[in-house]
């Protein structure tokens, strides 16, 4: 990692942080099964890690603040663990995340499929990796620091989460991709923004999703008029093209109703927040351009098989069940505001407050959102399953019960905003279970340092390194390091 020039609009070098010095960072193939060895040396001037979203590997692997200590700047520290699912996932740093983020420091990491895996439309069709993002850049081009301007406008950033005024893909500003009318193509989407929700339209065209945070679904889910992708979250599209060669598309984003915030500080110092009138009505803007190519074709419907893989549902038989209460403290003049889990800041929470479960342990948490805007939760190192989300009012009778949305392993929700008054609430009930995974012997443990929350490295084949903390958090990013994060222990 280190700090360099790149033109995100064509034409103005931004000062930036980036891994190989690129924005976004190189993408890192694999197939299941390999090895993923990554010699990483910090050339940036402050400290920092790599975190592998949506990875199941070793504890001391994950690059959190409770799995690693954080790689000082000259110094060195090689990732090595082994790819255990087939999906795309991400890279990131997770010390000062919402700054080092937005100034260009992440990467995508597609585990490929076996093509016997894979239907024949889906092998067949012209794949793009798409990594959408969006920067917050000053009138010179520069990224913006963070939580400047008036103190109004500070804490509407640390709310609601700072929105950026330049959407990229790929690194570049409107970029151009080449399409054939009549040819599948297939989109495999990740969202790297600190904040901003990802509603991407393709015009005259519905979409099929087929897979997510965890790889293909069991069954494809047909007639999209959109993709949605809250902050950290990957989709995995397709759709067939259909316009006459030389003809152009703009790919817009859409905005969504997510509880943003209004904020006016008052002469006598009080902070009184509401509701942002023009949330979800924002204006589209447009992503990218699609140019038909010749070898036009006549327009047709995808074939796709009804079973793409099957997914075992998680068997909740006798599972614990957690509760983790989503919060934050009312805004503050001086512009503090604490974002909070179960009433603490990640800085305040001790063991004794962390959640724990046993290698191999199913358990049921509750994630309730206490607040009138969205959180997206994100669980490191293992996949889980939605069970329904219950919205209830501020007395407690149940408004609604959403159930359960196709099966599929994910690494992320969204914890929709309550509906009503403070003491309303919406709660998201997922499954989990801490699965062991293949991972690092104790020798390999060891040439890397060893780091202290590994409890035993020399685990049974199957459960090494899983032991130790995982990181739980609102992947808002301002959100994250303003304290909504917490972790869970996992004992052998």
């Amino acid at each position: 990692a280190r700090e360099d020039y790149v033109e995100m609009i064509p034409g103005v070098p931004s000062k930036v942080y980036t891994y190989n010095g690129s924005v976004p960072g190189p993408l890192i193939r694999g197939n299941v099964g390999d090895t993923l060895i990554v010699h990483f040396t910090n050339n940036l001037p402050e400290p920092t890690t790599i975190h592998w979203h949506g990875l199941r590997l070793p504890a001391d692997m994950d690059g959190s603040s409770v799995a690693q200590t954080p790689i000082q700047p000259g110094d060195s520290f090689t990732y090595k663990f082994e790819l255990t699912e087939a999906s795309l996932f991400w890279y990131h740093p997770h010390v000062r995340s919402n700054e080092q983020v937005e100034k260009g420091l992440a990467g995508a990491l597609l585990v490929k499929e076996r093509k016997q895996d894979l239907a024949k439309e889906i092998r067949k069709a012209k794949q793009k990796i798409l990594v959408i993002d969006d920067v917050l850049l000053d009138e010179d081009g520069q990224v913006e620091a963070a939580f400047t301007g008036t103190m109004e406008e500070v804490l509407l950033k640390k709310i609601n989460g700072r929105d950026g005024n330049t959407l990229l893909v790929n690194g570049s500003e409107m970029p151009t991709m080449y399409v054939k009318s009549g040819e599948p193509v297939r989109w495999r989407m990740v969202n790297i923004a600190n904040n901003r929700f990802m509603r991407v339209v393709v015009p005259g065209h519905k979409l099929t999703r087929i897979g997510g945070d965890g790889g293909l679904l069991e069954t494809p889910i047909e007639d999209l008029d959109d993709v949605f992708l809250v902050s950290g979250q990957r989709a995995d599209i397709m759709f067939v093209p259909k316009g006459k060669p030389g003809s152009e598309l703009i790919v817009y984003w859409k905005d969504t109703t997510r509880g943003r915030h209004s904020i006016d500080i008052m002469d006598n110092g009080m902070v009184m927040m509401g509701d942002d009138e023009m949330d979800g009505n924002y204006p589209d803007i447009p992503l990218m351009r699609l140019v038909f190519e010749k070898n036009y074709k006549p327009a047709r419907e995808l074939n796709l098989p009804e079973d793409l893989r099957t997914i075992e549902p998680i068997d909740i038989t006798g599972a614990a069940e957690t509760t983790l209460k989503f919060g934050h403290s009312m805004p503050m003049a001086n512009g503090t505001v604490k974002f909070l889990i179960n009433g603490k800041t990640f800085g305040e929470v001790t063991p004794a407050d962390a959640p724990d479960a046993q290698v191999g342990e199913t358990q049921v948490w509750n994630l309730v959102n206490m607040t009138g805007g969205d959180h997206p939760f994100h669980l490191h190192g293992f996949f889980f399953q939605v069970l329904e989300t219950v919205y209830k009012d501020e007395n407690g009778n149940v408004l609604e019960v959403v159930p359960a949305p196709p099966l599929e392993n994910v690494d992320m929700v969204n914890l929709p905003a309550r509906r009503g008054p403070p003491g309303a609430m919406s709660m998201v009930k997922i499954a989990i279970t801490f699965d062991p995974a293949e991972g690092l012997t104790g020798a390999d443990i060891a040439a890397n340092g060893g780091v202290a929350v590994i409890e035993d490295a020399d685990l049974g084949i199957g459960q090494r390194g899983r032991s130790g903390g995982w990181q739980f958090h609102c992947h808002i990013l301002e959100h994250a390091d303003g304290g909504m994060m917490s972790y869970v222990e996992v004992f052998q």
